[in-house]
C-alpha cells in the first residue's frame, strides 16, 4: 500500500506542524520527500514551506504551485499530477520551470 512506510515519522512531522509549527522539534524523513505547496496558501504561511525544505534537506524537494491556495490539489490538480509523477519518475531533482521556489 502507498504510503503506508515511515507511518509514525509522517504522523510525528504532521503533528508539529499542525499543533506547534516548531520545525526544530520536528522529525527528519529519510525518504525523498515532495513538497507540494499553493502560492496563495493562507492557512500555512509560505515562510513555512522554505523552513520546512531545510528541514528536510537535500531528501525533499519543493514545489510551489502558482495561483493556488492551501487546497493546492483541488485548484490545481494537473500540476500536481505532473510534479507527482515526475518526482517519482526521477527522484529528487529541481522542480519543473512554471513552478516557482
Amino acid at each position: 500500500v502507498m504510503g503506508s512506510d515511515y507511518i509514525q515519522e509522517k504522523t510525528e512531522l504532521l503533528y508539529a506542524l499542525i499543533s506547534e509549527r516548531q520545525l526544530s522539534d520536528l522529525p527528519i524523513i529519510s525518504q525523498p520527500a515532495l513538497i507540494v505547496w499553493g502560492e496563495r496558501d493562507k492557512v500555512f504561511p509560505m515562510e513555512l514551506a522554505h523552513r520546512l525544505k531545510r528541514h528536510l534537506g537535500e531528501s525533499s524537494r519543493l514545489v510551489v504551485i502558482r495561483n493556488a491556495g492551501h487546497a493546492v490539489n483541488l485548484e490545481k490538480p494537473k500540476d500536481v499530477c505532473r510534479n507527482i509523477i515526475e518526482f517519482f519518475q526521477e527522484g529528487v531533482t529541481e522542480p519543473l520551470n512554471d513552478e516557482k521556489v
